[in-house]
């Protein structure tokens, strides 16, 4: 028996369904497109086929000439309200860095401390110094945040040396800045605070490449790091290794974090 009441109501729902089954095609397209290699962050989860070169091999210095242009000029990253720092305690959470930067080393250790903890007490201490200020802080590990941007960002780590002899700091600016001026200011500021708050020496004469071309400054050859723009700069707070500067490290972190908060507040207040 035919039933042409049922045949409309077939169409009707089959018409009733057809958005739906669309939408739903054009969500699963947008999730493959999101996840697929040619989505723009697709590379920040593949791993680097052309690893950093260990310290001293042949292959070094020609790995870091690739890095020696400068950054094309940009703006100043100045956005009005709240002044926003972020501080990167160097070597922490290694355990949790993506692909692209798999092969970063643990750092020195000294007095029964790894590096990266005396880092994070360094930040910690000093993110509470600058939120007193009003300042917000961003106490961040080993990876940036993709293009991360702030009023201003320090790695902060403490070096080692194998003969245990070195001692005192150490900072560097980006060697292919994209702001040279700002960066400049900032390391000067930096430098005179923390020499006169802490007491300790400068160490200039071993600012090393990884330090001018540490990975979070370069962005053009990871997703995460720092966006072009955002002055920035890295400080050696003293020699894990060395048992003089491990009175400050370990037995005076206070000291330090003073010295290092007093130079980005001077910095941000325009007033080195």
């Amino acid at each position: 028996m035919h039933l042409p009441w049922i045949s409309v109501l077939f169409c009707l729902l089959l018409a009733l369904a057809a958005p739906t089954t669309a939408a739903a095609q054009q969500d699963d397209a947008v999730a493959a497109s999101a996840s697929s290699p040619s989505s723009p962050d697709a590379s920040c989860d593949l791993p680097r086929a052309d690893p950093l070169p260990r310290p001293g091999s042949p292959t070094a210095a020609d790995f870091w000439n690739l890095f020696r242009a400068p950054l094309p000029p940009a703006p100043v990253y100045d956005p009005a309200g709240q002044r926003r720092v972020g501080l990167q305690a160097g070597h922490w959470q290694l355990d949790q860095l993506p692909a692209e930067l798999h092969g970063l080393d643990a750092g020195s250790s000294g007095g029964g401390k790894q590096e990266w903890e005396v880092n994070l007490d360094l930040a910690q201490r000093t993110a509470a110094l600058l939120e007193a200020q009003g300042v917000a802080v961003d106490v961040l590990p080993a990876t940036p945040p993709v293009d991360y941007r702030a009023h201003l960002f320090l790695a902060i780590h403490a070096d080692g040396d194998t003969s245990g002899d070195l001692h005192g700091f150490k900072i560097a600016r980006p060697g292919f800045s994209a702001i040279p001026d700002v960066d400049d200011t900032l390391v000067n500021t930096l430098y005179t605070d923390y020499a006169a708050i802490t007491g300790l020496p400068r160490d200039d004469d071993h600012v090393s490449r990884r330090m001018s071309y540490y990975y979070a400054f370069n962005s053009r050859r990871y997703c995460h790091a720092v966006a072009p723009g955002v002055p920035k700069a890295i400080i050696e707070a003293g020699y894990l290794t060395s048992a003089v500067d491990r009175q400050y490290l370990i037995g005076d972190p206070d000291l330090l974090a003073r010295g290092i908060a007093q130079g980005i507040a001077d910095f941000l207040a325009g007033e080195p």
